[in-house]
C-alpha cells in the first residue's frame, strides 16, 4: 500500500468525525440552560431591550441551524468567530493559551510514557508476584479516582498541609508558564498519574502475553539469562502493543486538561473551554473542541505508523 496512502487513508479517516462532532458540539450547547447574552451582560443589571439588543448582536434572535452554517462557512478563511462573552476573536483566545496548554501536555507525556512503561514491564516480567499486586492495586486506584479528587488531594497535602507548592497555577500571562515552573508541579503530576496508572495496567498486560509466548519459552530452555530473555525478546515484541496504548492515553491527557486546568486555575485551553462551557459561548467551545479533536486525530495516526513501522507483518503489508 505504502506509507504515504497508509497516512493519507488514516488522516482523512480521522477528519471525517469532525464534521459530525462539530455538529454535536453545537446541539449539546444548544441544549445547555442559560442565556449567552445574560453572561455577557454579567453584573450590568440589564433591562429586557439591553438583553434583546445583546441577542441581536450576537445573533442569538437567528435560528440554531442558521447561526451554525455562519459558522461553517468561515471555516475556510480560517474565521472561527468570536466570543459571546469578551468579543474577543476565537484565534486569538487559543493563541493566547495554546502555548500553556502545550507545555502541560509535553511535561505530561514526558513524565508519562517513562512511567507507565517502566511499571508495566516491571509488573508484566513478575505477573503474580507481590511487586506486581502492589503496583496493580495502585495502578487501580489511580484510575478508579477522578482527576479532580486526585487534583484536591495533592493541593491538600503539598499546598496547605506542607505548603512546598503553590495551590494554583496563576501567572502573568505575558510569561511563560516554565517560567514559573513550580505552577506546574501540581497539574503535571496529576495528569501525568492518571495517564500512566492506566496505560501501566495494559502494557503490563501486553508484557505478560508476550512472557507467556512459546519464542520466550524456548529461549529460556536454550539456558539464556532472565535478563537476557526480557531484554531480546520480550521487550522488542511489547513495544508496539505498548505504543497504542501510549497514543490512547494522549485522549485521556487531553481530556483530563480540562479538569486539570480548571481545577488549578490554569491559563490553558482546558480551562478555557470548560468556561465557554458554562457561558454557553458557542463558537469559542467549537473552535477548541475541533483543535482537540484534530490533536487526537494526529496522536492517534502517528501512534498507528509507528505501530506498523515497528511490527514486521504489518510493516511488510504496507
Amino acid at each position: 500500500m505504502g506509507v504515504a496512502r497508509f497516512l493519507l487513508r488514516r488522516i482523512l479517516g480521522g477528519l471525517a468525525i469532525l464534521p459530525p462532532l462539530s455538529v454535536l458540539v453545537f446541539a449539546a450547547i444548544e441544549v445547555l440552560p442559560g442565556d449567552a447574552a445574560v453572561y455577557a451582560l454579567a453584573g450590568q443589571n440589564p433591562s429586557p431591550e439591553l438583553l434583546a439588543q445583546t441577542r441581536h448582536r450576537l445573533g442569538l434572535d437567528r435560528s440554531a441551524p442558521d447561526r451554525y452554517l455562519d459558522w461553517l462557512a468561515g471555516l475556510p478563511h480560517g474565521d472561527l468567530g468570536r466570543s459571546a462573552i469578551n468579543g474577543q476573536s476565537v484565534s486569538a483566545v487559543i493563541e493566547g493559551r495554546i502555548g500553556n496548554t502545550v507545555v502541560l501536555g509535553v511535561l505530561v507525556v514526558l513524565l508519562m510514557v517513562p512511567l507507565a512503561l517502566g511499571i508495566g514491564a516491571f509488573a508484566g516480567t513478575r505477573e503474580g508476584r507481590a511487586g506486581d499486586r502492589v503496583l496493580s492495586l495502585v495502578t487501580l486506584c489511580l484510575v478508579a479516582v477522578p482527576e479532580f479528587v486526585l487534583a484536591a488531594a495533592l493541593i491538600v497535602v503539598f499546598a496547605f498541609a506542607l505548603d512546598v507548592l503553590p495551590a494554583t497555577s496563576i501567572f502573568p500571562v505575558e510569561d511563560s508558564p516554565l517560567a514559573h515552573p513550580t505552577v506546574l508541579v501540581l497539574p503535571v503530576t496529576t495528569l501525568a498519574l492518571v495517564a500512566a496508572s492506566g496505560a501501566a495496567r495494559q502494557v503490563r498486560v501486553g508484557v505478560a502475553d508476550v512472557m507467556r509466548s512459546r519464542y520466550v519459552e524456548t529461549a529460556r530452555l536454550k539456558g539464556l539469562p532472565e535478563r537476557r530473555v526480557v531484554l531480546r525478546h520480550v521487550i522488542p515484541n511489547a513495544v508496539g502493543p505498548s505504543l497504542q496504548v501510549l497514543a490512547g492515553s494522549v485522549g485521556v491527557v487531553i481530556g483530563g486538561s480540562v479538569i486539570v486546568e480548571t481545577v488549578f486555575s490554569y491559563p490553558g485551553l482546558g480551562s478555557a473551554l470548560a468556561a465557554a462551557v458554562t457561558t454557553r459561548d458557542f463558537a469559542l467551545v467549537e473552535g477548541i473542541v475541533m483543535l482537540l479533536a484534530a490533536a487526537l486525530v494526529v496522536a492517534y495516526t502517528a501512534a498507528d505508523l509507528a505501530v506498523t513501522l515497528l511490527t514486521p507483518k504489518l510493516r511488510t503489508a504496507l
